[in-house]
């Protein structure tokens, strides 16, 4: 006898538990929550995925498989590498307020001790600088940037670590929106390098990422 085909695909649930994870955070999120969110039953995610460490190791999986597809689609929607930085950025949390954002923190930083969650966690961002560096050195190429007195990926890292920082200092504040606060930041930091206008002008939003399957990147 076959095995019964599935009515609900793994990555319609993965993008169910991140949205779970944005509203109540990883400590509160159960196999149920998730489960309901879904369409399923709990013990159907359990023959799935497993435990709640599986599921939530699965969701990062998903979030950082889903990289190169995100700034693929900042690239195409973008009129040049320079915009493209500014949109994969802003769009780290699209739509997400701070309690949804810090929600989402608290799951990229909530088990560092297990190895296989550190290890996905280095791999999403080792794929997010990969990205940045990538389309810094199409700006260089383009004449966007100035070639002479940049290490792209030490700026790449450093884009990282301001999107990072800024989506913590935004989440405790409150004040604004996350995206003008990463532009304005990005600004500073791209100003000094950049050719032509040393000030960003209307850098446009960028692209229009699904908000259930972003996560911090």
């Amino acid at each position: 006898m076959s095995p019964r085909p599935r009515t609900v695909e793994d990555s319609t649930i993965l993008a169910a538990a991140v949205n779970v994870l944005r509203r109540i955070g990883p400590e509160r999120m159960t196999l149920a929550d998730v489960g309901e969110a879904a369409g399923l039953s709990a013990a159907t995610l359990v023959q799935r995925f497993g435990s709640k460490r599986d599921l939530m190791l699965s969701v990062l999986k998903f979030t950082t498989d889903g990289l190169e597809h995100r700034f693929e689609t900042a690239i195409s929607n973008s009129e040049s590498p320079l915009e493209a930085i500014f949109a994969a950025a802003m769009d780290r949390a699209p739509s997400a307020g701070p309690e949804e954002v810090a929600n989402v923190l608290a799951f990229y930083l909530s088990d560092f001790g297990d190895p296989d969650f550190r290890s996905l966690a280095l791999e999403n961002s080792r794929k997010a600088i990969a990205g940045f560096k990538r389309m810094l050195d199409e700006a260089v190429a383009e004449g966007e940037i100035a070639e002479s007195y940049i290490d792209t990926t030490q700026l790449a890292e450093t884009i990282y670590s301001l999107m990072m920082g800024t989506l913590l200092t935004w989440t405790v504040s409150g004040e604004g929106t996350y995206r003008a606060k990463i532009r304005n930041e990005l600004d500073v930091l791209l100003r000094p390098f950049r050719r032509g206008p040393r000030k960003a002008g209307s850098i446009a939003s960028g692209t229009k990422l699904n908000a259930a399957t972003t996560v911090v990147a």
